[in-house]
């Protein structure tokens, strides 16, 4: 579960450099995934939730390492309205990948019958779910935009110390399939 928490680490913490139509990724998302997909198959055994979103997963390592390059030489300001449609369909299938993880981990719960802050989780996946879409359609009005990318990373934050939490809990439980 430590290389799907880094992952989402990588994922959610977006930090950019702009450089005129150049947009240079500090932390890459398809870095992200990759980690992601390596704790994906960690914990499979777990939870057949986590092997189903695998190949979404690697999917948006693909995808969004075409974004990555995309936004390094500039074509992405050239594509308008197009690239709004790019960060809607990423934002969409991270949350559809994110959304089977925690399944996953209520799933675990149930399996070993213990307490890994699934609902906790989920309702905080909700949250950000939420926000999120909330955020493009605010994309209409731009100072409320603001205010919802504020809040929008705020409640990223919030699932990934869930998350965190979740994982600390599952490696605390010295479940024998449990890797370290």
């Amino acid at each position: 579960m430590k290389n799907i928490f880094i992952g989402f680490l990588l994922i959610f913490l977006d930090f950019n450099l702009n450089l005129g139509n150049s947009q240079i990724g500090l932390i890459p998302d398809f870095i992200g995934y990759i980690v992601m997909i390596n704790g994906l198959s960690e914990v499979a055994s777990e939870s057949q939730l986590f092997m189903k979103v695998k190949p979404y997963a690697t999917g948006m390592a693909i995808y969004s390492s075409v974004l990555y390059l995309m936004d390094l030489f500039g074509i992405s300001a050239s594509l308008g309205a197009l690239s709004y449609f790019f960060a809607i369909t990423s934002t969409f299938i991270s949350l559809y990948i994110s959304y089977y993880i925690v399944m996953g981990v209520k799933e675990t719960e149930g399996k070993y019958n213990i307490l890994l802050n699934g609902d906790k989780l989920k309702s905080t996946w909700t949250l950000l779910a939420v926000f999120n879409a909330v955020t493009f359609v605010a994309l209409l009005i731009p100072a409320v935009a603001i205010v919802c990318i504020v809040v929008s990373f705020i409640v990223a934050i919030c699932f990934l110390v869930d998350f965190n939490k979740s994982k600390n809990l599952y490696y605390e439980m010295n479940m024998p399939l449990a890797p370290r």
